[in-house]
């Protein structure tokens, strides 16, 4: 334990970024949580069977994709963060620590910061139920006066969010990052290759079937429930498909952001360097472009959903209802990934500046890449609308052109913005700090 708490201490600047991620995703999913069951036992007081229904419906969605979001972007913080570190990690199996302790004492940081995020949150639980509850009383639910004051359960329930996230987001990285061979991890300054791992494969296969089972009844078949139980297969079939192509990222966001950025021209040195920058560095690119993909692509999801079904909505307001802590969550992680390897982007920079590159081209490189991030990430999020559209426009039994005409285009076209904003306002920060920096400095640190 004392090793557990060193080694934290240490690398506190690298692991602060993972952290402030487990502590939002904890308050997220902790207050959705506290949210559903404050409105379950309201309703239940009043004898309303029907809101119990619509409050377990509506909460275990939204529980569900937030610690969906919470876990992905912690594994990619994680991740990065292990990554950066896996030279430390070999100098302990020289020392002669066995692998497996290796591998026991990285978990335990991963509770430990998991359990700290999570009494974090304690404080922030309540206020996300109360504005959960606030956003459903909005779009009519009636919650009978349904308030979220603070019970003992919470600080369970917030500690049980920070934790569980850390642990499954962190368990694979932790065995690859126990396995990784000493010369490696001291010769390798590049990124390892990717592989899929028992579990994640899995995982995907899981996905797969799901995809398979959802789509066979919701695009073959005629079925008791008739066009609304189409549509609701189809909608499920979607889902896995999505959460299978963010599974697998580095086998699909790689080779989707080397394809389109072979079809640009070449723009110039700085346009050089940041595509093979984003080719070279295919982790710190996957984990920077997962959290955007996965809210982009989940909007487009809901609000295809929302135009075909009768009744429903596809504007923003009623997305965010379902959506609104992936979206925080998602966000806080991309900027948290795009912080998280600045060490490592100042190193790159200041190779290419003692290699002759002026201080513009290393900034307009930089700033580069977020184009390149946040363009594949649009593309993803463009690509999963074609896919969800077309499949359920097949379960709805409608057309394709029906489907995409009644999207709101402005909306989405706001959203890409956002996150190309976003992306190239937080790397032109860190392109600022850089060119402070200098050279010799950063290649010795």
């Amino acid at each position: 334990m004392r090793l557990v708490l060193s080694d934290i201490r240490m690398q506190a600047s690298m692991w602060l970024w993972t952290f402030l991620c487990a502590v939002v995703g904890a308050a997220c999913a902790a207050g959705s949580v506290i949210a559903m069951f404050t409105a379950v036992s309201a309703a239940r007081a009043a004898g309303d069977a029907r809101m119990v229904s619509a409050s377990i419906a509506l909460g275990g969605n939204i529980v569900f994709f937030t610690v969906l979001a919470a876990v992905g972007i912690v594994a990619s913080t994680v991740g990065l963060t292990l990554t950066t570190q896996r030279r430390d990690h070999a100098l302990w199996a020289i020392l002669g620590i066995p692998r497996n302790r290796i591998r026991s004492i990285l978990r335990t940081e991963l509770i430990v910061l998991g359990t700290a995020a999570g009494a974090l949150a304690v404080p922030l639980a309540p206020l996300v139920a109360s504005t959960t509850l606030s956003q459903w009383t909005t779009t009519g639910l009636d919650l009978h006066g349904a308030t979220a004051g603070f019970q003992l359960w919470h600080v369970g329930a917030s500690v049980l969010s920070g934790v569980v996230p850390c642990l499954l987001g962190g368990w694979g990285v932790t065995r690859r990052a126990a396995k990784t061979p000493e010369m490696r991890a001291f010769r390798d300054l590049s990124d390892p290759p990717a592989r899929p791992g028992v579990t994640r494969s899995v995982l995907a296969l899981c996905l797969l079937a799901g995809v398979v089972g959802m789509w066979i009844p919701g695009l073959g078949l005629e079925l008791e429930g008739g066009i609304a139980q189409r549509t609701a297969f189809a909608f499920a079939g979607d889902l896995f498909l999505i959460c299978l192509l963010l599974l697998m990222g580095p086998w699909v966001l790689t080779p989707l952001m080397r394809f389109w950025t072979a079809l640009l021209p070449s723009r110039g040195v700085a346009w050089h360097l940041a595509v093979q920058s984003c080719r070279t560095r295919a982790a710190r690119s996957v984990a920077t472009v997962l959290p955007f993909a996965l809210s982009l692509s989940f909007v487009g999801l809901f609000m295809v959903m929302g135009n075909v079904m009768p009744g429903s909505a596809a504007g923003l307001d009623d997305v965010l209802v379902v959506l609104g802590w992936v979206f925080v969550v998602s966000w806080v992680g991309g900027l948290a990934v795009i912080a998280l390897v600045g060490r490592e982007r100042t190193r790159d920079s200041a190779i290419v500046a003692v290699a002759g590159a002026r201080p513009g081209v290393v900034t307009r490189s930089t700033i580069y890449e977020g184009v390149i991030y946040a363009g594949t990430a649009i593309i993803f999020g463009a690509i999963s609308i074609a896919v969800t559209s077309a499949t359920i426009a097949v379960g709805a039994k409608i057309s394709v052109v029906r489907v995409l005409d009644g999207l709101p285009w402005a909306t989405l076209g706001v959203l890409a913005g956002v996150t190309l904003v976003t992306t190239c306002l937080a790397l032109a920060l860190q392109a600022a700090r850089v060119s402070r920096t200098v050279a010799a400095r950063a290649l010795r640190s």
